[in-house]
C-alpha cells in the first residue's frame, strides 16, 4: 500500500536530502557542543567518545553529498577525539576542549554557508529567470 503523506528518503531528491542533511547535522552540531565543558574543565573520554561517532557519521555523509569541506572539518574532530584519547592529563584535555571548539566553529561557518545557498537556490528557483537575475522590463 502506497502512502502520499510519507516521504522516505527514496521519494526525495538529491537536493532536498542534501539539505536535510546540511539541517540534520546543524541540530546535531548543539548536540557536539555540548560534549564539551566549559572552558575551565577538560572533556572527558566518555564525551570525546561520543563526539567522535556523531563526526565520524557525519564526516561521511558530507562527502557522499558533495560537501567536501564539511568533510574534511568534520574529519579533523574524529581524528582530534581519536588522538584525545590517549591523553590524560588535565592540561592536555584542556588544550583538546578548546581545539574541538575552534574547529565545531569552523563547521557550523560551512553548514550555515551551505544552508544559505541551498535556501538562495530554493528562494531563486521560484522566481522567474529573468526576474532573478534583474532583467526585468525597464520603466523610461
Amino acid at each position: 500500500m502506497f502512502e502520499t503523506g510519507n516521504t522516505t528518503t527514496s521519494q526525495m531528491s538529491q537536493r532536498e536530502l542534501a539539505l536535510r542533511f546540511l539541517s540534520r547535522t546543524r541540530g546535531e552540531l548543539g548536540q557536539m557542543r555540548a560534549c564539551l565543558p566549559d572552558t575551565k574543565l577538560p572533556i572527558e573520554p566518555l564525551a570525546m567518545a561520543h563526539l567522535e561517532r556523531m563526526v565520524a557519521r557525519i564526516s561521511s555523509a558530507a562527502e557522499a553529498f558533495g560537501f567536501p569541506e564539511i568533510a574534511v572539518i568534520a574529519g579533523a574532530i574524529e581524528l582530534l577525539s581519536q588522538a584525545g584519547n590517549g591523553r590524560s592529563t588535565v592540561r592536555e584535555r584542556l588544550e583538546l576542549s578548546t581545539r574541538l571548539a575552534a574547529q565545531l566553529t569552523g563547521l557550523e561557518v560551512h553548514l550555515e554557508f551551505e544552508l544559505a545557498e541551498r535556501e538562495g537556490a530554493q528562494i531563486n528557483g521560484d522566481i522567474p529567470h529573468f526576474l532573478a537575475k534583474g532583467d526585468g522590463p525597464r520603466r523610461a
